[in-house]
């Protein structure tokens, strides 16, 4: 509805007839907007009546005197750790300015390993940048501590943050009757590590109560002390009414290979894979998904556009326990991988391989699956000194063009065996006359992967002139950059 204003009203009538045939009225004399109108020029009516719209204007965007109410509690808890030094303050300022946002989640990094917590001038920034930066939520939840919970409770635009951190020193068992959704959650993780029985015994009494949303977060929260004895509940959440939390209840029973359902994957799988002559493997794909393959979180439907009996055949893949392979095949990871797979069915069971070796953390069959076109992902589940000489020995195979997404998944900074491969392919496609806008994504990826200890070998490569010694410049550039912030923060 719209408020009545004469005022206002008054100078749209006298704009609409024009100033020739209706001036505008005076404002009342008293306040202080009657005081500043009576200030104005009154030689030209069109001039006059602008200057007072414009006045009008914006004394209505003035908004008014926020009313009087109790303020809110302070913030009581303390924060033991020390806060960042003034120089990191002002490059985090200048981080959250918009000048350097790529290279915010390393200073986070290095801040949370070094036991800082944000400054508090700061906190409001970095709470909102974190509000669209999923990725860095549980990093920022942590250094805000508890002045980043208080003033979450103050603006509903950092709601997330509640629904991610609690206080070290709550009562977990009353956290978990009456806090807020992300207190709760961090309860159950603490009662979980403490007592996994006990935590389970809270959830099975309120499960009814739960959102679909909250039951599958609370489904997925079990892995923290996941155990034999939660079968039987994760049983019951595949006949849940949400999709989500069938899912995710499925996902955890694949981590329980003496559980029931890992018993009814391995049926199917020795039905679809088995040994064949001369290194073959025989299979066998589902001609139908049945009742009981729905329950256990197969779709009837494939969403990928493959075949449906072909998209049965790698969920099964994917949800088998590995060391089943070994008894079907009496082979290493690396043996069975190696057998010839039939054509058509080749690319499902070797990703469903490669999803199990990354739900079940597989050390074994990520090693043995890894190589050249296999999923990035399995990169993850490597220790990080294995997963760059992985990828340096890549590198160094075929040089950079398709080394962007395995560069990225490997945990920065990156040893001197990645980076000393990564710099050697640059010199050589620099050498042998490549473009150097085709390595931009690598040389971004490098620019926060490489220890910026190698600073100095980078200048050597950027002597002289032409588009590739630029570029050089340029990662130079970012590598001291970064080397200022580690300083700044660490105080070296």
């Amino acid at each position: 509805m719209r408020v009545a204003d004469p005022v206002w009203d008054d100078l749209v009538s006298a704009a609409l007839v024009g100033t020739g045939r209706r001036q505008a009225a005076d404002l009342p004399a008293d306040g202080a907007l009657g005081a500043l109108a009576a200030r104005v020029d009154r030689t030209d009516e069109a001039v006059r009546l602008l200057d007072l719209a414009a006045i009008v204007m914006v004394h209505r965007r003035a908004g008014r005197r926020a009313p009087a109410g109790a303020p809110p509690a302070p913030c009581t808890e303390v924060d033991p750790r020390p806060t960042v030094p003034e120089a990191a303050r002002v490059r985090l300022r200048i981080l959250l300015d918009g000048d350097g946002m790529d290279f915010l989640p390393e200073w986070l990094a290095l801040a949370r390993t070094a036991g800082l917590r944000a400054p508090e001038s700061e906190l409001p920034a970095l709470l909102t940048a974190a509000r669209s930066r999923t990725d860095l939520r549980e990093t920022v939840a942590d250094l805000a501590g508890p002045r980043g919970r208080w003033l979450a409770g103050l603006n509903p635009d950092w709601a997330w943050l509640t629904r991610i951190a609690a206080g070290a020193g709550d009562d977990p068992v009353a956290l978990w009757r009456h806090g807020q959704f992300g207190e709760r959650l961090a309860a159950f993780k603490a009662l979980r590590g403490d007592d996994a029985d006990a935590a389970r015994g809270l959830l099975e009494q309120t499960w009814r109560a739960e959102s679909a949303e909250d039951r599958a977060v609370f489904v997925a929260a079990l892995r923290t002390g996941l155990a034999a004895a939660d079968e039987g509940f994760l049983e019951a959440a595949l006949d849940d009414r949400a999709k989500v939390v069938r899912i995710e209840a499925a996902r955890l029973l694949t981590e329980l290979p003496a559980a029931a359902y890992a018993a009814r994957m391995r049926a199917r799988a020795r039905a679809c894979l088995r040994p064949g002559e001369a290194g073959r493997v025989l299979v066998v794909p589902p001609t139908e998904c049945d009742d009981a393959m729905r329950r256990d979180g197969i779709a009837e439907t494939s969403p990928t556009g493959r075949e449906d009996h072909s998209w049965w055949l790698g969920e099964i893949v994917a949800a088998t326990p590995l060391a089943e392979w070994a008894d079907v095949f009496g082979e290493t990871p690396e043996e069975i991988v190696a057998r010839t797979l039939p054509r058509r069915f080749a690319e499902d069971v070797r990703d469903g391989w490669a999803r199990a070796a990354v739900q079940q953390r597989d050390v074994a069959w990520a090693r043995a699956l890894a190589g050249r076109g296999a999923p990035t992902r399995l990169l993850t589940v490597l220790p990080a000194a294995e997963c760059a000489e992985h990828v340096a020995r890549h590198i160094a195979a075929h040089g950079l063009s398709e080394a962007l997404q395995l560069l990225t998944n490997c945990p920065t900074p990156w040893p001197a065996t990645l980076g000393d491969a990564v710099l050697d392919a640059f010199a050589t496609a620099a050498k042998g006359g490549g473009y150097p806008w085709s390595f931009s994504g690598a040389r971004d990826v490098a620019g926060r992967g490489l220890d910026p200890t190698l600073v100095d070998r980078v200048e050597q490569l950027a002597e002289g002139d032409g588009e590739w010694p630029k570029a050089f410049r340029t990662l130079a550039d970012t590598l001291r950059y970064r080397a200022t912030m580690r300083g700044e923060l660490l105080g070296r």
